[in-house]
């Protein structure tokens, strides 16, 4: 069988070596980023990612044959050798190491319907879900395979049930994996989307993707929500002093949420009457792409962790993004460390006064 079958180690081996066929998806250009007035407001604070510009991409749908998918690192082996390209944040040396277990291989019958991985190893964050997943099935659906065979978690949550079905897929169809497990196919389906590929990219099938999920909730009031999302009992990156800063916004009229306590169609709905949304780097923050163009995004971010994924999110929203930097005391890169500094409320307001006069209106 081709699962077992190994070669001469000629070096790292690309999907498009490997692919029975490559479907191009879109061709994205490079975009330099929209901020609220240029990035500069009247009393001459400026926003992060000044001059950040998106990634150019081309993004493809594959067809694998005869590969292996080990489910803990949801990395795809071929001829007995990883796939680096479907490598997505993981160590390299367990990436290095990993081999066909053939007593952890579970067959996937081959079927007129091909399977189709559509998450990566984050599959529980709605972030990863969002930017990685949705978008693959709209890949699905638009290259007509709506009835692919999904390869699935084995415990869904809630949200990614309801997601999957506003996306028009059945989960009950689907393919559960557990960790641990290896999956092997005689024929599978594989889009960049999961491997990260556009995630600093702004691509108009992820927007299509988005769109497409939120034309499925008709209006529920006007547009005339300013929202900021709380972190609340999150461990990663918690602010100090947030309730501080929720009690200030709340005595301004803001609707303060915390996105988790709601379903996906609920979060549908809020975010698309949102004028204004606010928090910081989280899962929360992508509902920005539920917001209607010209919503702004205000951003506190962390100055140990300035990730721009939320910015590009909201690009592919059409959102003008303001970004204020956070001290947080911590000296090293870390996307988890809490702030060890309470955040200046009082600076934050005061640009949040200067950032509403560029509110759409109600």
């Amino acid at each position: 069988m081709g699962f077992f079958r190994r070669t001469a180690d000629t070096g790292p081996v690309s999907l498009k070596d490997v692919a029975s066929s490559v479907t191009v998806l879109e061709t994205v250009p490079a975009v330099p980023v929209s901020l609220v007035n240029g990035g500069v407001l009247g009393a001459g604070e400026t926003s992060v990612f000044q001059s950040w510009v998106s990634e150019p991409a081309t993004l493809c749908l594959y067809e694998l044959r005869d590969v292996v998918l080990d489910r803990s690192l949801m990395v795809f082996l071929k001829d007995g050798k990883p796939l680096l390209e479907t490598a997505y944040v993981q160590d390299p040396s367990a990436v290095a190491a990993l081999t066909v277990r053939p007593e952890d291989l579970v067959t996937i019958p081959d079927h007129a319907t091909p399977a189709a991985v559509c998450c990566d190893h984050w599959n529980s964050n709605y972030y990863h879900w969002l930017s990685h997943t949705l978008p693959t099935l709209h890949a699905l659906r638009i290259t007509g395979h709506q009835d692919a065979r999904l390869m699935l978690p084995a415990s869904m949550r809630p949200w990614q049930a309801d997601t999957l079905a506003l996306s028009g897929f059945d989960a009950q169809k689907g393919i559960p994996t557990e960790h641990g497990k290896q999956y092997a196919f005689r024929r599978v389906l594989y889009a960049d989307y999961v491997r990260g590929a556009a995630d600093f990219s702004v691509s108009p099938l992820s927007r299509a993707a988005y769109e497409f999920l939120a034309a499925t909730q008709p209006p529920t009031g006007p547009r005339d929500l300013r929202i900021f999302i709380e972190r609340g009992p999150a461990s990663n990156r918690r602010i100090p002093n947030e309730a501080e800063l929720t009690a200030a916004l709340q005595a301004r009229g803001f609707l303060c949420v915390r996105a988790e306590n709601h379903s996906a169609a609920e979060q549908i709905q809020i975010f698309k009457r949102a004028r204004l949304i606010m928090g910081q780097l989280g899962s929360g923050m992508a509902n920005c792409v539920w917001c209607q163009p010209g919503t702004v995004m205000f951003e506190l971010v962390a100055e140990h962790h300035q990730n721009p994924c939320n910015l590009l999110m909201g690009m592919q929203a059409g959102l003008p993004y303001w970004g204020k930097l956070m001290p947080t005391g911590q000296q090293d890169d870390d996307h988890i460390a809490q702030s060890e500094k309470p955040l200046d409320i009082a600076s934050v307001l005061h640009e949040l006064d200067q950032i509403e006069q560029y509110l759409p209106p109600v």
